[in-house]
């Protein structure tokens, strides 16, 4: 009985873990955790920066609306800092992010190259598992399993280290605001968690189905290189009883079946374009919205207003951002999943010799 499809999916990302994981224990484990760690820091220091420009926000508004110029040349000398401090820490995060990437994929590739030359019987490999295409796979498939992965991960650990730090800028700053004589605390806190799970929600219900279009995108784009590839093969072999029309033909249909699943992923992303574009011209004003009251009745500062503001965007981008990513996670879940694949092949190749014998090859 075969397994459901979510299981095999689930069964497939599991096996890539695995296997790709390794970079982290084998004999590379120096270099992937010294680079992990380089890469951690500076997300770290990144979001100190971005603390450190909301609280920029409430020192410059603050020195404008009490027209103080000390002040206000002050703010340029610390907006300058940050952009300084800024600089180094992107570029030292680009560094680590892409050596990262760069060796982590070294490795894996490596790892693939050389079960696939081991192999004595690679032909073997389309009857076993019916893998189309395994060049493509371990540099195509490879490489974007891993720089996504990487990307992703960076994503959700910022998402999480801002969401965290900018909240507590909401709640303290933002204060609480009284309606028909009942306080409520932490109001621009609770609008953002809202507003931020209303978004993401719609999202994911323009997303989800979107994350299978790309999936059955990136299985055609596989096809449509392995049947190039066997064209490629016979014309070269002078094979007969293939004619050129029927070269043509058949490539024809693999194109064809293709451009008709990019039709289908480019409507569900027109979907995600229009929610992301109204979100974008939204998100700005509530903040403002919200904190007019208070600060028309002086409970609230021109820097208190514009701190809160700028906190409430971050944080909604953050909260927002696995729905933001959801294209890129589903390529890296199709590609990462071709790799799994491919290696269970190479697994059962190795397997069988021992099968056959009940002993080791």
């Amino acid at each position: 009985m075969s397994m459901p499809a979510n299981s095999v999916r689930r069964h497939l990302l599991r096996r890539f873990v695995v296997l790709a994981f390794g970079f982290w224990s084998g004999p590379s484990r120096k270099t992937a955790w010294l680079l992990s760690l380089g890469f951690l820091t500076c997300l770290i220091a990144s979001m100190l920066v971005a603390v450190g420009f909301n609280q920029w926000n409430k020192y410059f508004f603050d020195a404008l609306q009490i027209g103080d110029r000390a002040a206000l040349r002050m703010s340029v000398v610390f907006i300058l800092a940050l952009a300084v401090t800024a600089t180094a820490i992107s570029t030292a995060g680009i560094q680590t992010r892409m050596r990262l990437q760069l060796r982590w994929r070294k490795w894996l590739t490596e790892t693939l190259i050389v079960r696939w030359i081991h192999s004595r019987r690679v032909e073997q490999i389309e009857m076993i598992r019916a893998i189309d295409n395994p060049e493509a796979r371990i540099a195509d498939d490879g490489r974007i399993s891993v720089e996504l992965f990487v990307d992703l991960a960076g994503g959700i650990i910022n998402t999480f280290l801002l969401s965290t730090s900018l909240v507590l800028v909401l709640w303290y700053v933002g204060g609480g605001i009284a309606l028909g004589g009942v306080t409520i605390p932490g109001y621009f806190v609770i609008a953002v968690f809202v507003y931020s799970a209303g978004t993401s929600l719609a999202m994911y219900r323009l997303g989800w189905p979107l994350v299978r279009r790309v999936e059955e995108k990136a299985a055609g784009e596989g096809d449509f290189r392995y049947a190039l590839m066997r064209t490629r093969e016979r014309t070269e072999a002078n094979a007969f009883g293939v004619t050129e029309s029927d070269e043509r033909s058949a490539l024809e249909r693999s194109f064809s079946a293709l451009a008709g699943r990019w039709v289908e992923m480019i409507g569900r992303q027109t979907r995600m374009m229009l929610l992301t574009s109204s979100n974008n011209l939204l998100s700005p004003t509530i903040p403002l919205f919200l904190g007019a009251p208070k600060y028309l009745s002086g409970d609230m500062t021109l820097g208190d207003l514009m701190q809160v503001t700028a906190a409430f965007m971050q944080v909604h981008a953050a909260l927002n951002w696995l729905a933001d990513n959801a294209l890129s996670l589903a390529n890296w879940s199709a590609s990462a999943r071709r790799v799994a694949a491919l290696d269970i092949a190479y697994q059962d190749l190795e397997d069988a010799p021992q099968a056959a014998t009940g002993k080791p090859p």
